[in-house]
């Protein structure tokens, strides 16, 4: 006798954290400290001068760690232009900071910069959602090797109230400072949380290839771990805002 049986599986259906995602519009303006000597009396006056206002735009999620419930997005995000002159600004540079997010559920939630890791391009925004109340957590396990995952982003803006691109692809692995996954992103996409099969966050969209745009780039799970307890530890000693 044969036997026969179907080759079909049911997948898991994944149940993303739409709700919680906002779409981030920053303006930012740099002033610069500069020094100058009077030629008539040879007294140096110093004051601030401003480079100018300028706007970004990206992605980003409320989320939960050990606790804490703020707003996650990437740093050159919250930093726009700022974020690339950041080091080779003279010292005593002020930079002011205007955030608003745009949340799926169609609210207007102005925010505030709380910690920018520069070198893992991260960026924690101080912010409440007035209705979600299922709020993303941080993975406590690294993301499998080849294993489906998924993003909540905004690439080239696309995003509307109860509309946001959900992106799926594969965690394929490391490559110096950046985990990378099969999932499409373009600017606007930034800052948009990386979730794994049981919907918990494991990096964010950072970067993509320029002749490639099917590959997201994100923060190492460890690293996004490691400056989240900074940025913990930041709190507990109630700095209201670095970026380091």
């Amino acid at each position: 006798m044969l036997a026969l049986s179907s080759c079909a599986t049911l997948s898991k259906k994944i149940q993303p954290h739409h709700k919680a995602f906002a779409l981030v519009k920053t303006i930012v303006e740099i002033k610069i400290y500069e020094c100058k000597k009077d030629l008539k009396s040879q007294l140096e006056k110093c004051s601030y001068k401003s480079l100018g206002k300028r706007a970004a735009i990206g992605s980003g999620t409320f989320f939960s760690y050990k606790g804490k419930i703020a707003f996650l997005t990437a740093g050159h995000v919250c930093l726009g232009p700022a974020f690339e002159l950041w080091s080779s600004l003279p010292a005593g540079s002020k930079l002011i900071s205007e955030i608003y997010l745009e949340s799926y559920t169609g609210h207007k939630i102005k925010g505030k910069i709380s910690y920018v890791n520069m070198k893992y391009d991260m960026c924690v925004v101080e912010a409440k959602h007035p209705s979600v109340k299922r709020i993303p957590k941080i993975s406590v396990s690294n993301p499998s090797l080849h294993s489906s995952h998924y993003s909540v982003a905004a690439p080239a803006s696309i995003f509307d109230v109860g509309m946001v691109p959900i992106l799926q692809g594969l965690y394929v692995g490391d490559s110096k400072v950046f985990s990378f996954y099969t999932m499409p992103a373009a600017p606007g996409a930034s800052g948009g949380a990386i979730y794994n099969s049981s919907n918990a966050i494991v990096g964010l969209v950072q970067r993509t290839h320029s002749l490639f745009p099917h590959i997201s780039l994100s923060i190492k799970h460890k690293d996004l771990k490691d400056t989240l307890e900074r940025y913990l530890e930041i709190k507990r000693q109630d700095i209201d805002s670095i970026i380091e």
